[in-house]
């Protein structure tokens, strides 16, 4: 953990092989690498190989796997160290455990400060590697005179942690084959690595503040209620791969048919004030419309993601309704580039993004969070109490 990760699920028994760096390891410049672990940088930039392309690229070479070095230039989100998501989950299937794989293309991730313990003696210079590798710059390809050997023991743990599922019954009989569900994730890290003296990581707005959210915009209309039914759920497991809202979506506690849609909290950061928000799907389906009208009342502007590299449409529990063909939206706090916002928003990620610093004691905009709450109050009565349902629109590329 301290200096390379490898997936927990089924690893190899032990490696034995030797090395070679590649670059960017685009199909053109790897050269024979036939049963050889590759470094490659994991740089995410136009015009270079994405994480795919150097995957195929290197299987169809007969690489025996690939060393990704984590690219510490991908600014917008710097990779983590120790990784948070080194150890694997996955849902029970009742079958015994796979024993450890001995053959078959093996993913490595190195951290960037390692890559002088691996070239070292052999004339590269690994701190300029590093620097041209994050800034998109010509590398060589070279061959490393060691090997790596490693062996390998995993341990496995069978653990239980529940989704937290409810349900507000509707007002109006003739739309109950239509309940919206409001998500957000409770799972977090707990204790960990350290960082200042404090081990706990708090989560506060990654989620718990939006589970919290959810609790009160309940309580406010308790008594009242929703022309549509309401199906609370409070999903674990987000942060090891969606697998609570995954289980929910294949285990749904009504049919299929009578869930309309998803309102999704998370990736919310109330640091800055809240002028411009991302709205993940606003194109998609008419909760886009929904969320730019409660948005524009409110003297707020909506966007599209400004940056898909990151994959943050993908990456919360919207999106395995998404993948159900369920209409579903989630938000993020949008900024003007070369902004104060913006440079509020990088800081976060750098240093509070699934840290013991995400707590209570950082620097919030309350302002902002208040306004984010109206707004998501607004929506979620719109939504549910309107007479136009939730639908996908024509020429949707994300719809099932």
């Amino acid at each position: 953990l301290r200096d390379v990760t490898i997936p927990a699920q089924n690893p190899p028994a032990s490696l034995d092989l030797p090395l070679a760096y590649r670059g960017y390891c685009g199909a053109d410049v790897l050269g024979d690498v036939k049963g050889k672990l590759v470094i490659c940088h994991a740089t995410r930039r136009a015009g270079l190989p994405s994480d795919e392309q150097r995957r195929t690229a290197l299987q169809q070479a007969g690489a025996a796997g690939i060393l990704a070095i984590a690219d510490p230039g991908f600014t917008i989100e710097p990779p983590r160290w120790p990784s948070a998501y080194a150890r694997s989950i996955s849902i029970a299937t009742g079958s015994a455990p796979a024993a450890p794989r001995t053959s078959g293309f093996v993913s490595m991730t190195l951290r960037d400060g390692a890559l002088s313990i691996i070239v070292s003696g052999g004339g590269q210079d690994a701190g300029a590697l590093i620097a041209d590798g994050s800034a998109g710059r010509p590398l060589p390809s070279f061959d490393v005179a060691d090997r790596l050997h490693a062996t390998f023991t995993t341990a496995r743990q069978s653990l239980r942690s529940p989704n937290v599922v409810g349900m507000l019954p509707g007002t109006d009989p003739a739309l109950q084959d239509q309940a919206i569900v409001l998500s957000a994730h409770l799972d977090g890290y707990g204790y960990g690595t350290p960082v200042d003296g404090d081990s706990l990581y708090n989560g506060t707005l990654d989620d718990a503040a939006y589970v919290a959210l959810i609790v009160r915009a309940l309580e406010r209309r308790q008594a009242k209620g929703f022309r549509r039914p309401i199906i609370v759920a409070v999903f674990t497991g987000e942060e090891k791969g969606l697998l609570g809202s995954r289980y929910f979506v294949e285990h749904l506690p009504v049919p299929r048919s009578r869930i309309a849609a998803n309102i999704n909290l998370d990736q919310l950061r109330p640091l800055f004030p809240l002028e411009l928000l991302t709205v993940h799907a606003l194109d998609d389906t008419n909760l886009g419309d929904d969320a730019r009208a409660v948005a524009t009342a409110m003297g707020i502007q909506v966007q599209n993601d400004p940056e898909p590299v990151r994959g943050l449409l993908r990456r919360s529990d919207h999106w395995a309704f998404l993948q159900a063909g369920i209409p579903a939206v989630n938000f993020v706090f949008g900024y003007r580039p070369g902004t104060e916002s913006e440079r509020i928003y990088r800081q976060w990620y750098r240093e509070g993004y699934h840290t013991p610093k995400d707590d209570l004691a950082q620097k919030l905009d309350w302002k902002a969070a208040a306004d984010f709450n109206r707004f998501y109050y607004g929506l979620v009565e719109r939504v549910a109490t309107q007479d136009t349902a939730p639908a996908w629109k024509a020429g949707s590329t994300l719809r099932r």
